[in-house]
């Protein structure tokens, strides 16, 4: 049986990376993208694997985002559901500038609407699957490694918080709930100094989110699958 994986925030970067690694791992994909743009690499990539490649357009922000996902499944269960958009929000990362809609736009980007459509959608998932947010090392509290992007750090701490608050809630787990680092990578956030390439990170992940089918845990781990402390 092929595994169906839907990854949400799918158009560029990592998101595409992980497109592509989960293909050539022979998963049926489906991919989450704000606008399908003609001739951008998923409409590529869409031609190229018309089988396996299903894309689906949602603005992942908006409440009624996980009606459509719904609908456009058909009723397809999924073994992963990977939530990976994400936003760097103001450029300065300066509490003392920050304003009511740019800060509201990184909080929800970042940490609400990714568990927002994770816990609406948690019901396609298969017992056994994985349900997986991209976080970052940034997020943790404890390794204090946001002095330079507070306000990015924040937002992923909350979605960390988030997520383990989910899990307080359920009596237990059907599926995997991660938090996942996917390193230091070259992408337009990253930069080109960082020291992984998508295709590095990307395929890690694909290999830290199959090992969890059946695990059924609540773990933040990195793209190696390294333990990290929240």
């Amino acid at each position: 049986m092929k595994r169906h994986i839907l990854i949400c925030g799918a158009s560029r970067g990592l998101g595409l990376g992980l497109v592509r690694a989960f293909l050539d791992a022979g998963w049926q994909v489906h991919a989450v993208v704000r606008e399908l743009r003609p001739a951008s690499p998923l409409d590529a990539l869409r031609t190229q694997h018309p089988e396996t490649l299903h894309v689906i357009t949602c603005d992942l922000n908006r409440l009624d985002a996980s009606c459509r996902i719904e609908a456009a499944l058909h009723g397809q269960r999924l073994d992963c559901a990977l939530f990976n958009a994400g936003v760097y929000g103001p450029s300065h990362q300066d509490p003392r500038q920050a304003e009511v809609d740019n800060i509201g736009l990184l909080f929800l980007a970042n940490a609400v609407a990714p568990v927002r459509l994770a816990q609406q959608l948690a019901g396609q998932v298969l017992d056994g699957g994985v349900i997986a947010c991209m976080s970052s090392q940034m997020a943790s509290v404890e390794l204090a490694l946001a002095a330079d992007m507070p306000l990015y750090g924040a937002s992923k701490a909350a979605l960390n918080s988030l997520l383990r608050s989910w899990q307080a809630q359920l009596p237990e787990l059907p599926w995997s709930l991660l938090a996942l680092h996917p390193g230091w990578v070259r992408t337009d956030m990253g930069g080109d100094a960082a020291p992984l390439s998508v295709e590095q990170s990307a395929n890690g992940l694909r290999e830290v989110i199959t090992r969890q089918l059946g695990q059924s845990q609540c773990a933040f781990i990195d793209y190696q699958g390294q333990p990290l402390p929240w």
